[in-house]
């Protein structure tokens, strides 16, 4: 990649980080966001933890963890991390594909993609959205886990230190993860007319891949091998995993976002704007 490219995608990332900021849709996005998560953080989040945290080094409540699905908590050093890794898992995937499914579709539309691809390359600006999206996301991510750590911090400050490494660990993690789905919808926002079926489409796909790939490795279990190409499937493992060994299954994210981001570069390439 060229200086001038990655600059290009550099100022259009920067464009869509700022826009965030500065439109009455951004602004009003991140109020409603940050309302859901005080809510989250306040409840179920400081209740739960403090359940766990009184409940943890009894036999009895261990098992009942166990028991009723949710053991892998106790495997977290600081409860308040534990529960937040669990809801960040769900909640997250399911924000980027509201979220992120505006890269390029209305642009398109409204004739400015065609502006804008006279001054950039088409790569510079699927990939400057496509990172934009990420930053934005990222910044969302390091704002929940920090007010996590400042929750934790308010309970007992001597677990700073143990509080950053979880912290650390789970917004790396949850960058990965949402790195497929952006993707995938960066490809589809290349692809279709609107925002609104980027998303429709997005589950829709998501669906059929989960749906058939699961019924063909019942019968041929040798196919179960394909399960690799449905964005977050790896999420169950992870959610059985804490601290870093939550990079062990790495690998998968990012093989993944190399596929959606190919697939939507060769969609641009041929997309008329």
């Amino acid at each position: 990649m060229t200086p001038s490219f990655l600059n290009a995608i550099l100022l259009i990332s920067q464009f869509e980080l700022k826009r965030l900021f500065t439109t009455r849709k951004g602004l009003l996005y991140l109020i409603t966001f940050s309302i859901v998560w005080y809510f989250i953080l306040l409840y179920p989040i400081r209740f739960s933890a403090d359940l766990f945290a009184q409940n943890k080094s009894s036999t009895l409540g261990s098992n009942f963890f166990e028991f009723i699905g949710f053991g892998a908590l106790l495997n977290w050093q600081i409860p308040e991390f534990g529960v937040y890794w669990h809801i960040a898992l769900v909640m997250f995937p399911l924000l980027c594909i509201t979220i992120t499914s505006d890269q390029s579709c209305s642009d398109r539309e409204r004739g400015t993609l065609r502006f804008l691809s006279l001054r950039a390359s088409r790569d510079s600006l699927f990939l400057g959205r496509f990172a934009g999206a990420m930053a934005i996301q990222t910044l969302l991510i390091l704002v929940t886990a920090l007010t996590t750590l400042i929750l934790t911090i308010y309970r007992d400050t001597n677990l700073l230190l143990v509080a950053l490494n979880s912290a650390s660990a789970i917004a790396l993690n949850l960058v990965l993860v949402l790195l497929p789905f952006t993707a995938m919808m960066a490809a589809l926002s290349a692809s279709v007319k609107s925002a609104r079926q980027a998303t429709v489409w997005a589950i829709l796909i998501w669906s059929f891949l989960a749906g058939i790939i699961s019924g063909l490795s019942y019968y041929l279990p040798a196919l179960t091998v394909l399960k690799i190409l449905i964005p977050g499937y790896q999420m169950a493992d992870l959610s059985q995993l804490a601290e870093w060994q939550t990079l062990e299954l790495a690998y998968i994210p990012i093989l993944q976002s190399l596929v959606f981001l190919g697939i939507g570069r060769w969609i641009m390439s041929r997309q008329s704007l």
